[in-house]
């Protein structure tokens, strides 16, 4: 199994290294004890596609031995990658899993080249990666969170109305209050919203019009 992964790590430090990249990075990830470790490399180059290329991309074999293993990796068009080389990494998601006692993790950015940013779903923040640079986030014990990094993303500010729920993304420090008509307030307090992504539940309203005030805007919602 040694001389597997040797080959694989020498396989990405030589796609890495080609001149026509546009940009690159190596993602190292640790848990809080150093005890869970991992790795993602990512390679942007007009020599690449967004399909998998064998030789180019490369399979991420899950880490699995004991309570301290974590795992980072791509996810691109439902194949779970450890090395993405492609055209665009615009959009590329990552998952992490937790190991089963810890909490807190640090990245650390190796081999940046070009514009690669990191996208943090859960605290809605973006890091600029450089080398040497970290970056430290806590995630719940013995959890697999999809999507939780995106690369090169930008993120779209928006809230909807449906079945029964406000769904709002993209709107981390903004608050968001649940109006009667008249403008008085309801039974739903006032929300900051404080991750990428959250969900305001409506049970408690009795059915009519209501208004929804975020982002200086005012939406009217039906509930039924």
């Amino acid at each position: 199994m040694k001389k597997v992964f040797t080959v694989i790590a020498l396989s990405a430090m030589t796609l890495m290294a080609t001149s026509a990249n546009t940009a690159t990075a190596k993602i190292k990830i640790a848990s809080a004890s150093g005890n869970g470790n991992d790795a993602v490399t990512l390679i942007e180059g007009d020599t690449y596609t967004s399909a998998y290329e064998s030789g180019s991309d490369a399979y991420k074999l899950m880490n699995d031995a004991n309570d301290y293993s974590i795992n980072l990796y791509a996810v691109v068009g439902g194949d779970n990658l450890s090395i993405v080389a492609t055209n665009d990494l615009s959009g590329t998601a990552l998952t992490f899993e937790s190991n089963k006692t810890e909490t807190d993790y640090t990245m650390t950015f190796k081999n940046v080249s070009g514009t690669v940013k990191l996208f943090d779903a859960v605290t809605g923040t973006t890091t600029i990666l450089a080398n040497d640079g970290t970056y430290p986030f806590t995630c719940a014990a013995n959890s697999k969170i999809e999507g939780r990094f995106v690369i090169n993303y930008i993120p779209v500010t928006e809230i909807c109305h449906r079945y029964g729920k406000l769904q709002v993304n993209g709107s981390v420090g903004m608050t968001v209050k649940v109006l009667n008509m008249d403008g008085s307030a309801t039974s739903i307090a006032d929300r900051v919203i404080a991750s990428y992504s959250e969900e305001i539940d409506l049970a408690g309203l009795a059915a009519g019009q209501y208004k929804v005030e975020w982002n200086s805007q005012t939406l009217i919602i039906d509930v039924k």
